[in-house]
């Protein structure tokens, strides 16, 4: 029948078609595999031309510290540090215009605020460039301390405390004046394990961890003096307020330093770290009146110790020049910068709060929670030989 003989012959053009189609196909994947695996043998024998002609330890990225010919691999650095602390939750006084003992004594006050002075401080380190793969093992200890100071007088008004307990409006209305020292020392061991290198002509970074040490000691000593009376004797003279926050601490410490290079041996840096450490802290607090005839009579004596976390948090950026000496035989650097450091919730002086004016009313303490931070400049020289 032509009607079948057509349809017969319509569908071996379809399988044949379909024949031809799958051959293509499959030659062009087969191709694409080829060129797949050439792509890839290319890859391989340029990276094993670059590990035969330069060595497999810079083949990704170059190391970029300083290479001193036929040296020790050693280098030290020596910084001076001009830095300033402050702190929030330090208010040693109040004071105010209003003289009467009433809730309203309140309406026209200030508070008196610590405020540290600028001081110096120093950090020293030692480095080693280990062997493998352009890594590098430094080891620095920073010391710094800064001591704050404040004095207020009530001249028309009262001061009243803020780090004593409350001794109780029938006795005590408030202060002629007040002063107070506050102290703080830090010591800050760090070993680090990092590596720099070369990420462009111009730019080096240098990713790092490591362990972080550090012991951060403050003592808060308050003095209120010349108490106004309103139905006891003037016999007390001062009241005298000593507090201690001293904090040791262990932990892991990360974090990334860059430089951008200008030329001529100059090179803007920008350095990030953060640790974490396992701290203890320990906490006291010491409370004396003293009388007109030399005698006193302590208030309080309270010890507070527990275990906590703490995170650093530190920025650093500037301006740097190096330069090549004794025939390529040392490396000396110079710079200058400014650095930040923050330590959270690092203020845990504690205070009395009294649930009624009378001493013998029931109350509790609680701590600041205060951050503290430190900054400023830095001036800092390395050799490398």
């Amino acid at each position: 029948m032509p009607g079948a003989h057509r349809v017969v012959n319509f569908m071996k053009h379809i399988i044949f078609t379909t024949t031809l189609l799958t051959a293509s196909l499959g030659g062009i994947n087969c191709l694409q595999a080829d060129v797949s695996d050439a792509q890839m043998r290319s890859l391989e024998n340029r990276v094993g031309v670059l590990e035969q002609k330069k060595g497999s330890n810079s083949i990704i990225t170059p190391p970029g510290r300083p290479q001193v010919r036929d040296g020790a691999d050693l280098f030290v650095n020596a910084d001076w540090l001009i830095w300033q602390a402050r702190e929030n939750g330090t208010t040693y006084a109040v004071k105010t215009k209003a003289v009467q003992p009433a809730a309203s004594a309140l309406y026209n006050s200030e508070e008196k605020q610590m405020h540290f002075n600028w001081d110096f401080g120093f950090r020293f380190g030692v480095g080693y460039n280990l062997p493998h793969d352009g890594w590098d093992l430094v080891t620095n200890w920073t010391w710094f301390q800064d001591k704050a100071k404040g004095n207020v007088s009530a001249k028309d008004g009262l001061i009243y405390s803020t780090n004593t307990m409350p001794l109780g409006y029938s006795t005590v209305t408030g202060f002629e004046s007040s002063n107070a020292v506050l102290r703080l020392k830090l010591n800050m061991i760090d070993l680090d394990l990092g590596r720099e290198f070369f990420v462009s002509k111009w730019m080096t970074l240098r990713p790092f961890i490591g362990l972080r040490t550090a012991w951060i000691y403050q003592k808060f000593q308050t003095n209120y003096d010349a108490p106004t009376f309103s139905s006891l004797p003037n016999i007390m003279t001062n009241l005298y307020s000593k507090a201690n926050n001293n904090y040791w601490g262990l932990g892991l410490h990360s974090g990334l330093n860059s430089q951008w290079g200008l030329g001529a041996g100059f090179s803007f840096f920008g350095n990030a770290t953060l640790s974490i450490l396992n701290g203890f802290f320990k906490v006291s607090d010491y409370q004396t009146k003293n009388f007109s005839d030399g005698t006193h009579n302590d208030v309080i004596k309270n010890n507070n110790s527990f275990r906590v976390g703490r995170v650093i948090a530190e920025l650093a950026t500037g301006l740097r020049w190096e330069t090549m000496f004794a025939n390529d035989g040392a490396h000396f650097q110079i710079q200058a910068g400014w650095e930040q450091l923050m330590f959270f919730a690092q203020n845990q002086f504690q205070h009395f709060f009294a649930g009624a004016v009378s001493p013998a009313g029931a109350g509790n303490y609680f701590a600041n929670q205060g951050d503290l931070s430190i900054q400023g400049w830095t001036l800092s020289a390395r050799v490398d030989f």
